[in-house]
């Protein structure tokens, strides 16, 4: 798909940029909920989505956690392993290709760069690789519907990105999962961030 080889592309080109660049600390709150989520239910494994150069790979992995960590980008997937993180090259449309399920799965800003024709399949493909009742966190960015390039994007190539508002997401997130938590924050002015917990549907 030609959004999908141009997002690489962008990915690959800006990795020791996003490498060393600092975490948000609203993510660094957020990634601690879930693992606090994780731990009162007693999971152990967690499959992670888009885990660009592999931080909170390494920081749920350093927590005991069994780490599988994907991202379609060889760069990044290079530089999460020098951490010592079992990552692989996988995009999110080829998760059928996993053998193993999971406790969880975790995906921070991954999924804003799967198009809305497409985000039933993704949500369908992450359900199956969970174990019965399995959690998802997604984290993402959104508070509109918009498709398409961001001209006001700093990466080159332009990346391609598909945000949507609260009603849009959690539609389409409740076919595949049950939602267990919703919270819209504002890290920023002006910019809305997602932040949901769902339980796979069976």
């Amino acid at each position: 798909m030609e959004f999908t080889n141009s997002l690489i592309a962008s990915y690959e080109r800006h990795a020791l940029e996003r490498e060393h660049s600092f975490t948000d600390e609203f993510k660094v709150r957020e990634r601690s909920a879930f693992l606090q989520c994780l731990r009162d239910e007693r999971r152990r494994s967690i499959l992670e989505l888009g885990c660009g150069p592999g931080h909170d790979a390494k920081f749920f992995q350093e927590q005991g956690f069994e780490v599988v960590a994907v991202d379609n980008a060889p760069a990044m997937v290079k530089l999460a392993r020098e951490k010592g993180v079992s990552a692989r090259v996988l995009d999110c449309y080829n998760l059928d290709q996993l053998s193993e399920s999971f406790d969880a799965v975790y995906s921070m800003n991954c999924l804003l760069h799967i198009p809305q024709a497409d985000i039933d399949e993704v949500f369908d493909l992450i359900a199956t690789r969970l174990v019965e009742d399995g959690l998802m966190y997604v984290g993402v960015w959104g508070g509109e519907d918009f498709e398409g390039i961001l001209e006001r994007d700093s990466y080159e190539p332009k990346r391609f990105f598909s945000l949507r508002r609260t009603e849009t997401l959690l539609k389409v997130l409740q076919k595949s999962f049950r939602l267990e938590y919703y919270r819209r924050l504002e890290p920023r002015d002006g910019f809305c961030f997602h932040s949901v917990i769902a339980r796979r549907r069976f």
